[in-house]
């Protein structure tokens, strides 16, 4: 054989032994552990052991300590909100309508039955949604400026057009009214 064939295949032989090293250590890396929330195993410092197991007798005594407390208890049925929309609902909609509008939000304040928010757009510009309670049917009223001067309007009334949606969208939950 020639050298260079000698070389070839001595190259081949590491290659071929790294190959088999670096399966074995995958394969031994990859092995299942077992979850530390089934293993029973209690650690240093917990106050509770990680199961409890009552008797009979504490077990009845613990689900009728539960049903004491929900007994007489009004039940108030899951509807959705009657006019559409919930003023409960405002933060949560903001929230979701800055997301989408594809800018973050930097605080929120309610004053009275006004909230704001202050925004920050992609390129860092002000901006502020605010959402001032309303009588039925209109239920609120919502305003947003976009850039310094408020020059940015398009993007103002996306934002108002997503918070607007958002409401509905969390409106038709169904929720305890």
């Amino acid at each position: 054989m020639s050298a260079r064939h000698e070389q070839y295949r001595s190259r081949m032989d590491v290659l071929s032994c790294a190959v088999v090293c670096a399966s074995l250590c995958v394969a031994l890396g990859c092995q299942p552990k077992q979850n530390p929330v089934l293993s029973n195993t209690r650690f240093e410092g917990e106050q509770y052991p990680p199961n409890a197991l009552y008797s009979s007798e504490q077990e009845a005594q613990l689900v009728q300590a539960m049903q004491a407390t929900a007994k007489d208890m009004p039940v108030e049925p899951l509807t959705s909100a009657p006019d559409g929309v919930r003023w409960s609902d405002v933060p949560a909609a903001a929230s979701e309508a800055i997301g989408r509008a594809e800018m973050g939000l930097l605080s929120s304040s309610l004053v009275g039955e006004t909230w704001t928010f202050s925004i920050r757009t992609q390129g860092g510009g002000p901006a502020t949604l605010t959402v001032t309670k309303r009588p039925a049917p209109a239920m609120f009223l919502a305003t947003a400026k976009v850039g310094t001067f408020g020059e940015r309007e398009v993007e103002a009334e996306r934002v108002v057009r997503e918070f607007r949606m958002a409401m509905r969208r969390y409106g038709a939950l169904k929720r305890p009214s």
